[in-house]
């Protein structure tokens, strides 16, 4: 299982570093947005190392702006942890196959069966489908995932786009094993009010 924390926001990264449940972050320009940050490749540079200083494995950024395949090849310059998430569509598989880093390449935005194939067919690390946009759509997202994951035998599926740990919950149990999660659902997906009730009356014998 492999927890990401989807945020540009450092705040949550150092309320959550320490708990080793998170092996790194994942990024986009709405996300920089939210957090009023610039979308530039300095920005990046900070949150990097504010990342590594945190102790996360691996931090991934998107490309942005008019010439893709330049901005892939800067934010892979940044350090060896660092992904480069690609929106998967024409321009960026052409963008992919330019960088040469299949082993650090996200093809992000993904919503159909047939973008999982090219993520197959690029041999990129992994695709990152979106389940409650999907969902929102009108479509069975649910159908589209297990389609897509009988598909993504090498790259692995980043589940992107939850708005409650229920789904979270719910897909981990289908067998989905990768996530990107926000941050009210990362502080919450691993909770259980029965434990706190055990946790509490653990320490009451304790201290009696």
């Amino acid at each position: 299982m492999k927890l990401f924390l989807d945020t540009a926001e450092t705040s949550h990264w150092k309320a959550l570093a320490d708990s080793g449940l998170f092996c790194g972050i994942t990024t986009n320009p709405l996300l920089l947005q939210r957090a009023q940050l610039r979308c530039s490749i300095e920005t990046y540079r900070s949150l990097y190392a504010q990342a590594m200083a945190l102790g996360f494995s691996s931090i991934q950024f998107q490309v942005f702006g008019d010439h893709w395949d330049q901005c892939a090849a800067e934010i892979a310059a940044i350090g060896p942890e660092v992904y480069v998430k690609i929106p998967a569509d024409l321009r960026g598989f052409k963008a992919a196959q330019i960088l040469n880093l299949p082993s650090r390449t996200t093809l992000t935005a993904v919503y159909s069966v047939g973008q999982v194939v090219a993520a197959e067919a690029l041999g990129v690390a992994y695709a990152a489908p979106y389940y409650a946009r999907l969902m929102e759509s009108g479509i069975d997202a649910d159908e589209r995932f297990n389609e897509m994951q009988a598909i993504a035998t090498d790259c692995g599926l980043l589940v992107a786009s939850l708005r409650s740990p229920a789904q979270c919950l719910a897909l981990a149990t289908r067998g989905f094993t990768t996530f990107a999660l926000p941050p009210e659902i990362a502080a919450s997906c691993s909770k259980s009010t029965l434990a706190d009730q055990a946790i509490e009356a653990f320490e009451a014998a304790a201290r009696a």
